[in-house]
């Protein structure tokens, strides 16, 4: 049967009222019909009226899931090396960032802090970011634009790591750097939503892959260490740097923001209804590593952490063993309940959490289930939250009137209106052309990181990336323009030095 809010259909029960003709017994067929669900009315063409279909069992693969913890391992789990005793040297822990390999003379990695927040603000969070970049001898590379102007950058930051730290203007940096994807222009990227942070981070993903770089530690400008118990700490961040080198099916490791939860506006409210939520890894405090066939951040979409860690799960070897948890860290409060933030996350949440669920039900080839019929119950149901959220804080459900605020003095039902007035601009075709662009973008930046890898053996330094990301670089290869490349990449995709398989 098909899903409860698609069974008031036209024209049974209720028969459109179209015009007829004497000779005509039979109603023409309408130019346009309505699917009727409560409270929210889809326009939807005659040839998409749902049609009934026998599921040989219940489908929750499109409900929203409070937790995504089945796909985490824990870093200190069973199989994993021990921590060795307290008060251990640094050196016992495992290697450094900032280590050179013998074979190579690269560094093991570094760190890079996107931000767009005036550093007035940060000096905190770059200082902790600083702190570790110096414990473990490595470049802190800070890429910058809106608010985070360059003359206002903290100079007790400057004076800790000296040549250690690179900042990197984003408005400098050649247009010719960046990759073309077909998802940067779709128009989900940018529907109520204007942000670089996926542009920076993949940045650093291209910084990393061009300098011979094994791994790269994101963080956010305003994180901090927990208080207690296993956090991201310089000796925690060896131990994790251990792990990986140990297990090659280890591609992730990341700590979750606790505090304030890092959640979305939806995840922020449903603990005020009684409903449950968990907290999973994000791009706050990520250790991923890198390589030719690493994953990447889409440009301007919300939850673009969430959709590089599915990339990454569809590439590994063994999906179950690729992402680990590290512990928590703190993240800097912020107004959860912003109806601006609740409309600029809505898609990204409908992409993200509904990838995530097939993921979790399909392994490492989720994509290929994905389909509109898929689309259609994800924003159906995710309506039903919003909805069940807004009557648990006894709001009313407003029809939005893009002129007027909906009329309520809670915020968390002004949030969740302006979150269901957001579907109004979306549809199952445009969620599943989006994700058709996703994976074919995943080729064609492969492409990139192969032709950055090519290029690793130059004499560049750290301290050099400014210069050279201001310089106009050739045309990004397209894996249909050189054949030799695409080649690479194939072999690249499906048998890595590390034995992947890429099913994606």
């Amino acid at each position: 049967m098909p899903h409860a809010s698609f069974l008031r259909t036209h024209p049974d029960p209720r028969p459109l009222a179209v015009p007829t003709t004497p000779d005509a017994t039979v109603p023409a067929e309408p130019a346009l019909a309505v699917v009727v669900e409560p409270d929210f009315v889809v326009p939807v063409a005659p040839d998409e009226l749902p049609v009934p279909v026998q599921e040989p069992r219940p489908d929750s693969s499109a409900d929203y899931r409070a937790t995504h913890s089945v796909l985490l391992t824990s870093l200190f789990g069973p199989g994993r090396p021990a921590l060795p005793p307290e008060g251990s040297e640094l050196c016992a822990y495992g290697p450094l960032l900032g280590a050179r390999r013998p074979d190579t003379g690269r560094r093991v990695g570094g760190i890079v802090v996107p931000t767009g927040r005036s550093f007035r603000l940060t000096e905190e969070g770059l200082l902790f970011a600083a702190d570790i970049a110096l414990t473990h001898g490595c470049p802190l590379i800070v890429v910058h634009s809106r608010d985070a102007l360059p003359e206002e950058f903290p100079q007790s930051v400057r004076d800790l790591l000296g040549d250690a730290l690179v900042l990197v203007d984003l408005d400098s940096v050649s247009p010719s750097w960046q990759p073309g994807f077909a998802t940067a222009e779709d128009e989900l990227s940018s529907l109520h939503r204007c942000n670089d942070v996926g542009w920076k981070r993949n940045l650093g993903i291209m910084l990393a892959v061009r300098f011979g770089w094994e791994f790269v530690l994101f963080l956010d400008d305003d994180i901090r260490a927990a208080a207690q118990g296993p956090t991201l700490t310089p000796r925690y961040l060896a131990h994790a740097l251990r792990v990986l080198n140990e297990d090659p099916d280890l591609m992730i490791v990341g700590w979750t923001l606790r505090d304030f939860d890092d959640n979305s506006v939806v995840g922020h409210a449903r603990p005020l209804v009684g409903l449950p939520q968990d907290i999973f890894i994000s791009s706050g405090a990520l250790l991923l590593r890198v390589g030719e066939d690493t994953a990447f951040f889409p440009h301007g979409v919300y939850n673009e952490d969430w959709m590089l860690v599915l990339q990454t799960l569809a590439g590994a070897r063994d999906y179950q063993r690729a992402l680990a948890h590290a512990g928590p860290v703190h993240q800097k409060p912020y107004e959860a309940f912003c109806p601006e933030r609740a409309r600029s996350e809505e898609t990204g949440e409908i992409l993200a959490e509904g990838l995530m669920n097939l993921a979790e039900d399909h392994g490492p080839a989720f994509a290929r289930v994905v389909s509109g019929q898929y689309w259609k119950r994800v924003m159906a149901r995710r309506r039903t939250l919003l909805r069940t959220i807004v009557r648990g804080r006894a709001g009313d459900l407003l029809l939005w009137d893009e002129g007027k605020p909906p009329r309520s003095d809670d915020p968390v039902v002004v949030c969740m209106n302006t979150a269901l007035w957001t579907h109004q601009q979306l549809h199952h075709r445009k969620l599943l052309a989006y994700t058709t662009k996703w994976r074919q973008d995943w080729d064609f930046w492969k492409s990139v990181l192969v032709r950055l890898s090519q290029e690793a053996a130059g004499p560049e330094t750290e301290t050099e990336i400014p210069r050279l990301l201001a310089s106009v670089r050739a045309r990004w290869p397209h894996p249909e323009a050189e054949q030799g490349c695409q080649d690479r990449v194939a072999r690249s995709a499906s048998t890595t030095d590390r034995g992947r398989k890429v099913t994606f």
